[in-house]
């Protein structure tokens, strides 16, 4: 019997192993097991990977239910001008997966990582609101958010929400049709749906229907490789993954854990580690983009006419930053007003880059 409250993730061959991991970690975080329904719904799987899977489970003594939506693949396949992989649009599929018997619907990346009790997070209190999610960060403090909010038809000082950590009031996503209305978004407007084609789309039918969680339940390494004030609840591993060679140097302890879940099952070699030699260049690599960026904004602050005499191009404040953020001093007061706001202790964040000085555009 399914109950009333899930938690889902979804994946292809290519994270599996990730997703199994996923779950577990959330399995190993919930007070109530038997309260919760646990699935995990894939595509361009076959049974030898679906095999491992069971077995990884079955080992655990974890009840999963293994979705194998092989139909709804073929209907992403006809998605005009597709450039990610079909996995990544499963998420917008769910309502022709999961019917009315549930209430609460939460959904957790692939390479994201429960750290601590889930229960805050799977009683949450939406507010009215049919779906609650962090914000992403990354565009605020690299004030690239401007262009995703020209992009997907956003207010000016509209939120921008990450889409991997999202809770569902399920009743009221079905009542409303969200998620096929997301799902016309990108088939209307594909060339707008380019940063994360679910997301966007997301961001795009959610206008003032969702609501600010606190941003440890999806902790990215926009925070994780520059900060460390606050503890993730959730980790979220956007970019570079901890099983993967060139891994962040942030991602050692992570790295150490996958290989210690995946040890005893069909995927032992999964996580890369990189050698003693591989990790110090990956060190140095790392500590050498991120000093020539921030010297780059501090030359653009206070020395420009430096950068004009050498041609290049300044990064002052008012516009796009590099991918790395400007100061961890950014970094952490972006969390701080964060937390605040999901805690209902400073009015709703509008727009949200402005606690950085940033203006919108």
């Amino acid at each position: 019997m399914i109950n009333k409250t899930v938690i889902v993730t979804s994946t292809d061959r290519g994270y599996l192993p990730a997703a199994c991991c996923q779950l577990w970690s959330a399995y190993i975080n919930l007070q109530n097991k038997h309260d919760v329904s646990l699935f995990l719904v894939c595509c361009d799987v076959d049974d030898t990977d679906l095999a491992k899977a069971r077995n990884m489970f079955a080992a655990r003594q974890m009840e999963v239910e293994i979705i194998h939506a092989s139909e709804i693949a073929e209907k992403i396949e006809t998605i005009k001008g597709r450039r990610w992989p079909r996995a990544a649009y499963l998420r917008l599929y769910f309502d022709e997966i999961f019917g009315v018997e549930i209430e609460r619907l939460v959904y957790l990346d692939a390479d994201t990582r429960v750290v601590t009790d889930l229960t805050p997070l799977l009683k949450v209190d939406l507010h009215g609101n049919p779906v609650g999610a962090v914000h992403d960060m990354f565009y605020y403090v690299t004030n690239r958010i401007g262009d995703r909010r020209e992009m997907l038809f956003l207010d000016p000082d509209a939120p921008y929400l990450q889409s991997g950590v999202m809770v569902f009031d399920w009743g009221a996503t079905l009542e409303l049709g969200l998620l096929a209305e997301a799902r016309r978004f990108i088939e209307k407007y594909p060339e707008r749906c380019v940063e994360a084609p679910d997301q966007d789309a997301l961001n795009a039918i959610l206008k003032n229907r969702w609501m600010p969680l606190d941003p440890r339940w999806n902790l990215h390494e926009s925070y994780l490789m520059y900060a460390n004030a606050h503890q993730a609840f959730i980790e979220h591993y956007t970019s570079s993954k901890p099983w993967s060679r060139n891994r962040a140097p942030a991602w050692k302890a992570a790295s150490e854990w996958y290989r210690q879940q995946l040890a005893d099952t069909d995927w032992t070699g999964f996580v890369n580690r990189p050698s003693f030699g591989e990790s110090i260049i990956l060190e140095i690599k790392f500590l050498i983009s991120k000093s020539v960026v921030r010297l780059k904004y501090f030359l653009s602050d206070y020395t420009p006419f430096l950068l004009d005499w050498f041609g290049i191009s300044t990064c002052r404040v008012d516009s796009p930053q590099h991918s790395i953020p400007r100061s961890r001093k950014h970094v952490e007061l972006m969390i701080d007003t964060e937390i605040e706001e999901a805690a209902h202790r400073c009015p709703p964040l509008r727009p949200p880059e402005s606690v950085l000085g940033f203006s919108s555009k």
